[in-house]
């Protein structure tokens, strides 16, 4: 194909969002009118799951195509890569796509050091380049960083001590129009009206902060869904007393004990808040692409990174191989070119995004093996035998989710504990079979699947020992120090020391915010590509 004739592809990733988030997956109590609006033109795939459930290694294997323990990625730790160019991006960009990264990314730690092709990044990475620095000197303010400072309300995003993996139910009482949400739709609208290349097909890649915790309502939805949501999680009696002590561990030093019934209802109709939030902005693009004349000829492939527990199982967050964890949502929608309104069934992952893009794209990859297949390939006869494959390395040790459209099996290295369960059955995973003689055949069988899958796709260093799953004694965790949920400084503004054009500021007053910060007086970020912007 021409570059004129290539289509945009748009990627509109959520960040947390479990799969049954939506009245296309069945869910009637919240409201998301776009994302169904997107479902009705496209094709809704029923069973997709995450490879990694966790942020940075699950965008890093979209990205790439390649599983997380073949990056070295299990963590959220920067992928290993000998080419970082042999991405999604990196292909597209030398087959005439301008490549452009607007909201989250989380390639890295540090906001700007990895772009893996990007042209461009426009990014809101929670204030990761300050949290995680190791030095004054290695700050990095991203973009909605420099947007929240240059109106003198850096700090503000964020209710008092509320750090950025928090499920406490707040407020968050900045203005709609500076929230991270609308931000990054604002950004998303103004780059297709003002900033795209006219005379090149272009690769975006909008990704929402959202919902993903802290679950602060925006302050105009904070009493939308107030009696309107069924908190109804999950939860077997197996569940209360699971005889793995890491599900123990994790509950105490997360503290999960502490919320209410009342905070956990509160906690769940503010994630669907910022659900709704998201979706408001999603109006906004594909309206945009409408009257932008770029509806007939863009691809939209609306997805999330991994999903959010909401409490079932007695957790929350994600990082485990259950449902609410590991399925998303996952629409194709290009309907000028495409079937509509059509469901597919099979087991599909976000690995079969690279597969699916290069090929709409018309560009033929070189090289290593990647697992993925395009999904505008159907194969209707695939559909119950297919397995997917997510790992994921969470301390001290590797847990392996294998899953197909009837059986899901789990194992912790940590133990060696096993879990089994019959989806079609028992779709929320209530009753584990991997000690039922009568079924010992099906979990012989995944098993044998997924170590023939991590041999010929994956890292068998994590996993394997001798061929077989690798198995440790049960180690406990390492438990962490310091309040517990907080990651943020206790004052939260611009951390004393950090200087621009010179200034330093200390400790002790930082009240004039006239004073010590302008717009122009922002440390410019990196550029250039080699940069990784």
């Amino acid at each position: 194909m021409s570059g004129q004739n290539k289509p945009n592809i748009l990627f509109i990733f959520t960040d947390q969002q479990r799969w049954d988030t939506m009245a296309a997956y069945g869910n009637h109590e919240i409201s998301t009118p776009n994302m169904d609006r997107l479902a009705s033109r496209g094709i809704i795939f029923d069973n997709a799951i995450t490879p990694c459930p966790l942020c940075l290694p699950a965008r890093t294997c979209a990205m790439t195509g390649y599983p997380a323990g073949r990056l070295k990625s299990l963590e959220n730790s920067k992928a290993e890569m000998s080419d970082n160019r042999d991405t999604i991006a990196g292909y597209l960009g030398k087959n005439g796509y301008y490549c452009q990264a607007i909201g989250k990314m989380h390639f890295s730690n540090n906001p700007y050091e990895e772009s893996y092709g990007m042209d461009s990044m426009i990014l809101s990475e929670e204030t990761r380049g300050l949290r995680q620095a190791a030095s004054r000197e290695d700050i990095v303010l991203d973009d909605y960083d420099r947007y929240l400072a240059a109106r003198h309300i850096w700090g503000w995003d964020k209710p008092p001590e509320i750090g950025y993996n928090e499920i406490k139910p707040v407020i968050n009482y900045l203005k709609k129009e500076d929230h991270v949400t609308q931000w990054c739709g604002d950004e998303t609208v103004r780059w297709l009206k003002e900033k795209r290349p006219k005379k090149r097909p272009f690769f975006l890649w909008t990704s929402f902060v959202k919902p993903h915790p802290p679950f602060d309502c925006p302050a105009h939805l904070a009493d939308f869904y107030t009696g309107r949501v069924t908190y109804n999680p999950w939860i077997s009696e197996r569940d209360k007393n699971n005889p793995n002590p890491h599900f123990r561990r994790y509950r105490e030093q997360n503290e999960f004990c502490l919320y209410s019934e009342e905070a956990q209802i509160r906690t769940k109709e503010y994630y669907y808040a910022n659900l709704t939030f998201i979706d408001e902005q999603i109006g906004r693009i594909l309206d945009t692409l409408e009257s932008e004349g770029l509806s007939e000829n863009t691809v939209i492939i609306f997805t999330s990174d991994h999903g959010e527990l909401l409490g079932d199982h007695l957790l929350w967050y994600k990082c485990f191989g259950y449902e609410g964890s590991m399925h998303i949502p996952l629409i194709i929608s290009w309907p000028s070119v495409l079937p509509v309104n059509i469901r597919r069934n099979e087991q599909v992952s976000l690995l079969d995004l690279f597969p699916t893009v290069m090929n709409l794209a018309g560009v033929t990859v070189p090289g290593m093996k990647r697992p993925g297949r395009d999904l505008l390939v159907f194969d209707g006869n695939r559909c119950e035998d297919d397995i997917g494959v997510s790992e994921i390395l969470y301390p001290p040790k590797y847990m392996l989710h294998i899953r197909t459209n009837h059986w899901k099996y789990l194992y912790y290295q940590n133990g060696g504990y096993e879990e089994l369960y019959d989806l079609k059955s028992d779709p929320h995973e209530l009753h584990d079979l991997s000690e039922n003689p009568a079924y010992a055949a099906v979990k012989s069988s995944l098993v044998s699947r997924g170590i023939s899958w991590i041999k010929e796709y994956d890292n068998p260093e994590y996993a394997l020992d001798g061929g077989q799953l690798k198995k440790a004694p049960y180690t406990e965790p390492a438990v962490s120090k310091g309040r517990p949920f907080s990651r943020m400084p206790w004052d939260s503004r611009i951390p004393a020391g950090y200087g621009i054009n010179g200034i330093f500021f200390d400790n002790q007053d930082r009240s004039d915010w006239s004073f010590f910060i302008r717009a122009e007086d922002l440390i410019p970020r990196p550029t250039g590509r080699n940069k990784g912007y």
